[in-house]
């Protein structure tokens, strides 16, 4: 066995042919169809199976049969962003209109969020779309949403207080940031679909000095009216 091959990822081998196999089947399969068809332990196909189910990827259905979930048949089409924009970017454009604010959509791309769409309201203060800049995705509202789902990327001496209000985002379904991550800027954002890391996430985006309750307000009631449109989004299940 050479040197290269030692170091391939074993464990994601064994996830990738999960996904191949549950792929072929669109009715699913049973766990002892998995362990026939995999060759691995239970216990071991459970652990794949219960990670894939937290990443989006599968899902448990009638019977206990596990499948893949349409997000992932979506993740495997060309340019996924470009889908996102296509369906989400109408909503947007009402939003902003409405509002008079700017509304952004992005995802966790890797180990980092990556803004795919933003838009700009028609008004002389405006604040800078975020597209193509970076953010500390644990003081983004849409970052905070994310580490929910992926605590893996919580900062190494993450205190007590914001693991506490990562908790409480994770229960409420939505998150604030409150000039965190860009000095006078106050956002709002929830999730587009159920949370997963695969999952886009929806912001609002005010400059402090235009933020109040009542607009707040309008932008969630505005995001509720738009989730019997092009959701359902969870926030209002």
């Amino acid at each position: 066995m050479s040197k290269e091959t030692r170091q391939l990822a074993t464990s994601l081998f064994k996830g990738l042919d999960l996904l191949s196999l549950l792929s072929a089947e669109r009715q699913g399969l049973g766990i002892q169809e998995l362990v026939e068809s995999m060759s691995l332990p239970r216990t071991s196909l459970l652990r794949l199976l219960d990670s894939l189910i937290h990443y989006g990827l599968v899902t448990r259905g009638e019977g206990r049969r596990y499948m893949v979930t349409q997000t992932f048949r979506d993740w495997r089409k060309a340019d996924p962003d470009e889908q996102l924009r296509e369906r989400f970017a109408p909503m947007m454009r009402r939003i902003t209109d409405d509002l008079g604010e700017m509304t952004t959509m992005g995802r966790l791309s890797g180990r980092e969020f990556m803004h795919i769409h933003c838009e700009e309201p028609d008004c002389r203060v405006r604040v800078t779309p975020p597209v193509g800049r970076r953010f500390a995705i644990e003081k983004m509202a849409m970052g905070k949403l994310l580490l929910g789902v992926r605590p893996d990327l919580i900062p190494a001496g993450a205190s007590d207080e914001y693991r506490a209000e990562l908790e409480m985002i994770k229960k409420q379904g939505f998150a604030m940031n409150l000039g965190e991550s860009e000095d006078a800027i106050v956002a709002w954002a929830t999730w587009l679909g159920e949370p997963s890391p695969l999952t886009p996430l929806f912001a609002v985006t005010w400059p402090d000095f235009r933020f109040s309750e009542e607009s707040l307000e309008r932008a969630i009631y505005l995001l509720e009216r738009e989730s019997e449109r092009v959701g359902p989004f969870p926030l209002f299940d």
